[in-house]
C-alpha cells in the first residue's frame, strides 16, 4: 500500500461552529439566541475559521517534511521544456544572398491568444534562391510528375515509385527567379528537409539502408558526364525512410536542362538515384512532402551580457538570473575585474570541485548561481562583476503552436521574404508542478538515475518531457522483430497530445533517446519508438430512452467509446473484450440498450465478438471511424 502522510486534524469550519455551539448551554445557559443573526454566533463563527486556518496550516508539516525530504535527495522541478519547430524560409524573388544565422529569433502567435512566443534557429542556413518547380519520381521505366502531392501536406508519395528498383529516382527542379538571382545558382550547402506521414515513423533504431542512393546534379559543358555526383555530408533520413535533414555539397557549374514527364522549360535538376540494393519488402519509403531551406526552431530567447551583481568576496553568495527557466548548459558565466574577464565551468555538484576551481552550480528553475565557500570551489573576488555573457530562457507548453503560426522575422534575415512552419511545434512542456514531483518522486528514486530494470526504463522515461505514458520491453529490437536480443530494451512512448492515434514526432523520440541516454548502463542497447495502434471502428443500433434528445445521445455514446479506447488511459498489451463495448455505451445517459453492435479493426471485420482483439506487448487501440444510429425504445 502507498504511504499517504497523515491529515492532523480532520475537523472543518462547520464541524467546530457546531462543537462550540454544543458547549454554549454548559458554559453559557444565559445564552438562548443561536441564529446567525446574533452577535455572539458571529465571533464563533470568526473564531472558528481562524481555527480551520491554523489546522491547515499544521495539516502541512508533513507535506514540508516530504519536500524537504526531496530536496536532501537532490530533487528538483524539472525546468519547462522548449518546442521545437521545423520551418521553412522562403528567398526573395531575385535577392542577391539569402541566408538564416544561428540565433534568428521568428514569433508565434498562439491561437488562444496570451504573449507571443518567440522561437530561435538552432543552426545557421544559406538559402536556395530559385523557387522550387517542379518534383518528379522515374519508377526506372517512366516519369510521374508528383509536384503538386509535394506541395500539398497530406497527400503523400512515394519518392522511388511502387517497387523503388535499381535506377529508379526523385528529380527537383529549380526554375530561374523573376526577376533573376545573380551570382552562384545554388549555396555551398544545401539542406532539405524529409517529412514522413503522421503515423507509421518508426523508432530511433538506424536501420541501415538497403540502397545506395546517390545524389547527382546536370552540369554545364564542356563537361563530359551527363550528371556529376555530389558529396553527401549528412543523411539522416535513411534514404527517405524515416524524418529527417539531408545536408549536400552545392553544385557550383549547374545548368539547366529538360528532363521528366510534361516538362517544356529548362530548370536546374538535382536527383536522388538508386545506384544499387533495394529495399525489403513492405518498407519502400513514402514521405508526405520534402522541402528545401528548412532548419530547426526551439522556443527559446537569448539574453546577453546581462550584470548579475558584485562579488563580496564571501562563501556561497547567489546571484539571480532576471529571465528564467534557464535552458541547461545555455549559460556562459565570467566575471570581470580591471577589465580582464574570467570564465566560470558549470558543475552538476560543488562537493566535487578544489579550492581553485572555477565552478558554480545553477538552479535552472530559479535561475540561481551559486559559488562555493574557498574549500569547495573558488569564491569570486572581492569587486569583481559577476556577468551573463549569455543564456537562453523560456519553453513550456505554450511553445506547441499550430501549423503556420511562425511566421514573424523578429532579426535580420538578408533576402528571406517569409517562413512558416508546416507542421505543428511539438514538445514543449511547462515547468513541473510541485503535485507531479510528490506522484512521480517515489518510482524516480527507486530508479536512482539509472536504469536496469524495464520498470526503470517505463519510469524514467515517463519523465521526459512531452510523453504522456511509456513502457519498456526487455530483450526487443525494432531490427529483429519477435526475436530476443539479449542486451536491447525499447522504450514505447506516448505523446502528450490530443492526436488520435497520438504518434510521437521524430523529435520528441530523438529528444527522449537523448534524456534516457544518460541512464542506461553501458552494456545496453536503448531504442525508444512509436506504439503499435490498431484502429476500432464501432457500429452500433441504439435504442434511446423516452424523451431523450437523439443528437446527444449519438454525440455521447461516441465521446464514451472514444473514452475507453483512449490510447493515453489504455494499458500497453492488453487484449480488447469487443464485449465490453455493450457496457460502455449502455452506461451513457439515455441509452436503454444496444441490439446490434459491430467492431472493424483496422477497417476489418471483427467475426466473433466473444474473441478478444489481441494487442502486442507494445500495442494500444484508439477509436475512430464510428457510424451509430440511435431509434427510440420500442415499448411492448
Amino acid at each position: 500500500m502507498p504511504l499517504e502522510a497523515p491529515n492532523l486534524d480532520t475537523r472543518t469550519f462547520d464541524q467546530l461552529v457546531a462543537e462550540a455551539r454544543r458547549r454554549i448551554p454548559r458554559y453559557a445557559p444565559e445564552w438562548t439566541d443561536f441564529n446567525d443573526s446574533d452577535p455572539g454566533m458571529t465571533l464563533v463563527q470568526l473564531f472558528a475559521w481562524l481555527t480551520e486556518m491554523m489546522l491547515y496550516q499544521a495539516n502541512r508539516i508533513p507535506e514540508r517534511n516530504y519536500i524537504t525530504f526531496l530536496q536532501l535527495m537532490g530533487q528538483e522541478r524539472r525546468p519547462a521544456q522548449p518546442a521545437i519547430a521545423h520551418l521553412t524560409f522562403t528567398p526573395q524573388p531575385g535577392a542577391g544572398f539569402a541566408a538564416v544565422r544561428a540565433g534568428t529569433q521568428l514569433q508565434a502567435q498562439p491561437p488562444a491568444g496570451g504573449d507571443p512566443v518567440i522561437f530561435e534557429t538552432v543552426e545557421g542556413l544559406d538559402l536556395v534562391r530559385l523557387p522550387l518547380a517542379s518534383v518528379q519520381v522515374f519508377d526506372g521505366s517512366a516519369f510521374t510528375d508528383v509536384t503538386e502531392l509535394n506541395a500539398t501536406p497530406g497527400t503523400g508519395f512515394l519518392p522511388f515509385g511502387t517497387d523503388a528498383p535499381a535506377g529508379s529516382a526523385i528529380y527537383f527542379g529549380f526554375a530561374q527567379s523573376d526577376p533573376p538571382s545573380p551570382g552562384p545558382v545554388f549555396p555551398q550547402e544545401v539542406r532539405l528537409g524529409a517529412f514522413l506521414p503522421a503515423t507509421g515513423r518508426g523508432s530511433t533504431y538506424p536501420a541501415p539502408p538497403t540502397v545506395e542512393v546517390v545524389w547527382e546534379y546536370k552540369p554545364a559543358p564542356p563537361s563530359a558526364p551527363l550528371w556529376r555526383r555530389l558529396n553527401v555530408l549528412a543523411d539522416e533520413t535513411q534514404a527517405f525512410a524515416a524524418d529527417g535533414y539531408i545536408r549536400l555539397e552545392g553544385p557550383r557549374d549547374a545548368t539547366t536542362s529538360i528532363e521528366g514527364k510534361g516538362s517544356t522549360t529548362p530548370l536546374y535538376w538535382l536527383r536522388a538515384r538508386i545506384a544499387s540494393g533495394a529495399f525489403a519488402a513492405g518498407v519502400i519509403p513514402k514521405v508526405d512532402f520534402i522541402r528545401f531551406n528548412v532548419t530547426a526552431a526551439k522556443a527559446l530567447a537569448a539574453v546577453t551580457e546581462e550584470i548579475l551583481g558584485t562579488s563580496e568576496g564571501v562563501a556561497d553568495q547567489v546571484f539571480t538570473l532576471q529571465r528564467r527557466p534557464v535552458e541547461p548548459g545555455s549559460l556562459e558565466l565570467v566575471s570581470e575585474l580591471d577589465g580582464q574577464q574570467t570564465p566560470w565551468t558549470l558543475v552538476d555538484d560543488l562537493l566535487d570541485s578544489g579550492r581553485d576551481s572555477r565552478s558554480y552550480v545553477l538552479n535552472t528553475n530559479r535561475g540561481e548561481i551559486r559559488f562555493g565557500d574557498g574549500v569547495h570551489g573558488l569564491i569570486p573576488e572581492a569587486g569583481a562583476t559577476i556577468v551573463a555573457a549569455r543564456y537562453r530562457f523560456g519553453g513550456g507548453a505554450s511553445g506547441n503552436v499550430p501549423k503556420g503560426a511562425v511566421s514573424t522575422i523578429l532579426s535580420a534575415a538578408p533576402g528571406v521574404a517569409e517562413v512558416t512552419n508546416e507542421r505543428p511545434a511539438v514538445g514543449g512542456r511547462d515547468e513541473q508542478s510541485l503535485k507531479e514531483i510528490k506522484r512521480e518522486a517515489p518510482r524516480f528514486l527507486r530508479a536512482r538515475n539509472r536504469a536496469v530494470t524495464v520498470d526503470d526504463f517505463a519510469t524514467l522515461a515517463a519523465t521526459a518531457g512531452g510523453v504522456a505514458k511509456a513502457t519498456a520491453i526487455g530483450q526487443a529490437h525494432p531490427g529483429y522483430p519477435g526475436v530476443k536480443v539479449p542486451g536491447a530494451v525499447s522504450v514505447v512512448i506516448v505523446p502528450d497530445t490530443l492526436d488520435r492515434p497520438p504518434v510521437p514526432p521524430v523529435d520528441l523520440i530523438r529528444s527522449v533517446a537523448a534524456y534516457m541516454e544518460r541512464f542506461r548502463l553501458l552494456g545496453t542497447e536503448l531504442f525508444v519508438t512509436e506504439p503499435e495502434y490498431k484502429k476500432i471502428s464501432v457500429e452500433a443500433l441504439v435504442s434511446a430512452k423516452r424523451f431523450a434528445s437523439f443528437a446527444l445521445v449519438e454525440r455521447d455514446v461516441l465521446s464514451a467509446i472514444d473514452a475507453y479506447l483512449d490510447p493515453q488511459s489504455w494499458p500497453f498489451g492488453e487484449d480488447l473484450q469487443p464485449t465490453n463495448l455493450y457496457g460502455v455505451i449502455r452506461a451513457v445517459e439515455g441509452v436503454s440498450s444496444v441490439p446490434r453492435l459491430e467492431v472493424r479493426v483496422d477497417g476489418v471485420p471483427h467475426a466473433a465478438l466473444g474473441e478478444a482483439i489481441e494487442a502486442s506487448p507494445m500495442g494500444l487501440f484508439y477509436g475512430g471511424g464510428h457510424d451509430i444510429v440511435v431509434r427510440p425504445e420500442v415499448d411492448r
